[in-house]
């Protein structure tokens, strides 16, 4: 019995020691910001990050930063960033921003960062956040070539060649072979065809729909005989994208205005004009659904009841400017560091 107590004696205050040591490695400092990881998925409860629609944050353990955004019409954006993290602050160098430096406090379930100047950023842990590699698709490139000109122009497709807006470079629409990329022929015309189109219309003389140098209009000429047979009604300045939809609408869009427009071309009447909140470029339509480019990305929309992205992609390191279906896959007027391009990609209906 002597020896037991001695084992008793003797292991009390080890246990003792250990439970000190244990609660000492699961506490805080006191503010509950010290001990905890900051690396986690989190949802934005206030304040603004960079731009209004910002809302999902990835502090991810390899040193790096996404944060996802999408504002009340779907459309989708996202930023990558290296960061730095030490005991208090995390430091992110984002493109066009430079070097952020953001003051941090943890509790269990919520981040407060702060940058200088600037009302504080809450946001919350989450566990169910929506997964940052899927939240713009990524787009493969099936096959590519020089563009003919070097311009930020529109394409569209006439049933079996591209054409190709003329802009600034070019006195007239290219129509483009797409599977040797070589110029085969021209459309004469006489305006910067920024936006370029042609009619959804079983009509063997269908409509070549144009716009114009910084025009409020687009212009259409029929396709055998290049005859201008109508001009819109004034919308918002340079028509950047045309989208037919049948053979009396067509969607436009106003880089100006930040605006797209459904134009009933058979009644000259604006059906509905829909503030997007960036500036608009190429448009295509199919079965139902409007396909828009920011410059950035290709953003898929419901048209009905009301306009909304339901799914956005991006070809990595690349510009999208027009937008053309060919009947099996999209194609892209783009522009990265090695110039401008003309894509077919892997999206399809």
């Amino acid at each position: 019995m002597k020896t037991l107590n001695l084992f008793k004696e003797a292991i009390v205050p080890l246990l003792a020691i250990t439970l000190i040591i244990s609660c000492s490695k699961n506490s805080d400092d006191g503010n509950g910001s010290q001990q905890r990881s900051i690396f986690g998925s989190y949802e934005l409860v206030s304040g603004t990050f960079i731009q209004d629609n910002f809302k999902y944050f990835y502090i991810n353990e390899d040193n790096t930063l996404n944060v996802l955004g999408e504002d009340e019409l779907g459309f989708r954006s996202e930023l990558a960033s290296n960061i730095t993290v030490s005991e208090t602050q995390l430091t992110a160098n984002i493109q066009y921003y430079g070097n952020l430096i953001l003051n941090y406090t943890l509790s269990e379930e919520t981040l407060e960062l702060n940058l200088a100047g600037e009302p504080p950023i809450i946001l919350r842990k989450i566990a169910n956040a929506p997964n940052a590699q899927d939240w713009i698709q990524e787009l493969t490139i099936e096959s590519e070539g020089t563009l003919a000109w070097e311009e930020d122009a529109d394409i569209a497709w006439n049933g079996s060649r591209i054409l190709l807006g003329n802009g600034y470079e070019a006195d007239n629409i290219g129509v483009i072979n797409p599977n040797t990329f070589t110029m085969e022929s021209e459309i004469i015309t006489t305006r910067s065809a920024f936006a370029v189109e042609v009619e959804k219309n079983s009509s063997v003389d269908k409509l070549i729909f144009q716009s114009d140098n910084g025009s409020t209009k687009f212009f259409a000429y029929r396709e055998d005989t290049n005859a201008l047979v109508l001009e819109s009604m004034a919308m918002g300045a340079w028509i950047q994208g045309l989208a037919s939809v049948n053979s009396e609408k067509i969607w436009a869009s106003s880089g100006n205005e930040d605006q797209l427009y459904l134009y009933n071309y058979n009644t000259n009447i604006t059906e509905k004009t829909i503030d997007v909140g960036f500036q608009p470029k190429g448009l295509d339509y199919q079965e139902g659904f409007l396909y828009v480019s920011d410059g950035q990305k290709l953003h898929k929309c419901e048209t009905a009841p009301t306009l909304r992205c339901i799914a956005s992609y991006q070809i990595p390191n690349h510009q999208i400017n027009g937008i053309a279906y060919d009947g099996s896959n999209f194609w892209v007027s783009a522009r990265n560091s090695s110039g401008y391009k003309l894509i077919k990609t892997n999206l399809s209906l």
